[in-house]
């Protein structure tokens, strides 16, 4: 119990830490990183909302991803 609790509160960390020192490509290509096939069945606005950026930015980010 007590290594499922550090777990859950490590993860807590590093999402608090990256929501706060990572840009908002940088926390998108983190995601897509650790969760490469969620951008393909999960809405956009709800991947936003996760990240903490508007949907309208995260479009923006993805069309700039995508021409580089």
């Amino acid at each position: 119990f007590r290594l499922m609790v550090q777990k859950n509160l490590s993860a807590t960390q590093n999402r608090l830490i990256t929501t706060i020192a990572k840009t908002a490509t940088e926390k998108y290509l983190d995601f897509i990183h650790l969760y490469p096939t969620i951008p393909q069945r999960v809405a956009q606005h709800y991947i936003a909302s996760y990240l903490g950026i508007s949907a309208e930015f995260l479009s923006k980010i993805r069309t700039k991803l995508s021409k580089q």
